[in-house]
């Protein structure tokens, strides 16, 4: 199973595009880029990692339709907690924008994490050691139905499997959904209006992704239940001539039936709600709100300020109460300001039992 991943990569980078036109992908070699960095990074999660990214930017010609870069990535890392991560992502226009495809891949050995138990309101003196590895892969396809308009509908697909488990007995013994390990089959609809003028870090437009997808052992997992997922996005630059952007996010994860543990809607993290540990709240539900805005000081530096509301809930309990909140700031240094690829550092605040958290990173979490 380790190898999947790789192999994953190898298919993702062969297949893009190369010299020969086709009306699928069209002529590519004249604009493609490439990147190849050593990267650091420390979360919360991970601690201190260090390792490789490579990056392949290129456009597929249309000279009739504007056609937005594209790109694939490939994160290999090695962390101070002795955890080795490897994630392919990409996101695919192809000619004329006619279809849009994006997804990555996951792939955890070792990974030593925390689990606080589940529910809104949980303990930090819950916590338990856990470690388990993890292999995944997640991609929408999405055609355009109308010509003017970046709205794609099309289908999601996902697995993700977690093995070699390592619960305290306490944990275990409780024998909850994928304590001994899970596989999560799953697919369904996807809907993607995509208006944003750059993927990487966007200035002005809207990102909607909204998917449903059911998981079931007919389609080669081990357990069954429903997912719904929704990101909300929009930038506003605020003052053009000098990059000041204003950025919001509305994220939603509801999942329902039996699920694993891990599957369950975690708050925290890199991405959703920095200032928490990822996954110091879970539940079947969760909602959450983000606004950064982000502005460039001096020439490829920058500075952002960022603030989120979110809490996780089960279905039968809907409520406003005991809502988490989170804030910070960070300083950006752009390495390639044609694609305005940025390392990131930020400072989090959130969970009132930790001083904050630190994140070293790439591009922005939303």
């Amino acid at each position: 199973m380790s190898k999947f991943l790789v192999a994953l990569s190898a298919v993702i980078f062969l297949a893009l595009p190369s010299q020969s036109q086709n009306p699928f992908w069209s002529d590519t070699s004249k604009n493609m880029r490439k990147i190849i960095i050593p990267i650091a990074v420390f979360t919360p999660e991970t601690h201190l990692g260090a390792g490789a990214l490579g990056v392949l930017l290129w456009n597929n010609i249309d000279y009739l339709t504007p056609t937005r870069t594209s790109n694939a990535e490939l994160v290999t890392l090695y962390t101070s907690r002795h955890q080795l991560i490897l994630i392919p992502r990409y996101t695919i226009f192809t000619k004329g924008e006619k279809y849009f495809i994006e997804g990555f891949g996951e792939e955890l050995i070792g990974f030593r994490d925390y689990y606080f138990g589940r529910g809104n309101n949980t303990s930090a003196s819950n916590r338990e050691k856990i470690m388990y590895s993890a292999l995944g892969w997640e991609n929408k396809i999405g055609r355009k139905i109308f010509r003017n308009q970046k709205l794609f509908v099309g289908l999601e697909t996902r697995v993700i499997s977690y093995f070699s488990l390592d619960l305290p007995k306490k944990l275990s013994e409780q024998k909850f959904t994928g304590y001994n390990g899970s596989t999560s089959t799953g697919l369904g609809p996807a809907l993607i209006w995509d208006t944003r003028d750059n993927v990487v870090n966007p200035s002005k437009g809207i990102y909607w992704d909204f998917r449903y997808s059911a998981y079931s052992p007919v389609l080669g997992g081990t357990v069954s239940y429903h997912r719904t997922y929704f990101d909300f996005r929009k930038y506003i630059n605020v003052f053009p001539a000098h990059r000041h952007i204003l950025a919001f996010e509305a994220f939603g994860n509801f999942v329902r039936g039996n699920i694993p543990f891990k599957e369950l809607a975690e708050l925290g993290g890199p991405r959703i709600m920095r200032g928490y540990y990822r996954g110091r709240f879970r539940d079947n539900y969760l909602t959450a709100f983000q606004a950064e805005y982000r502005m460039s000081v001096y020439k490829r530096l920058g500075v952002v300020a960022f603030t989120g509301v979110g809490k996780v809930y089960d279905p039968t309990s809907v409520n406003f109460d005991d809502i988490h909140i989170s804030y910070g700031g960070g300083l950006r240094y752009t390495i390639n300001k044609r694609e305005k690829l940025n390392v990131r550092i930020d400072y989090a605040r959130g969970d009132p039992k930790y001083l904050g958290y630190l994140y070293l990173g790439l591009a922005e979490s939303f």
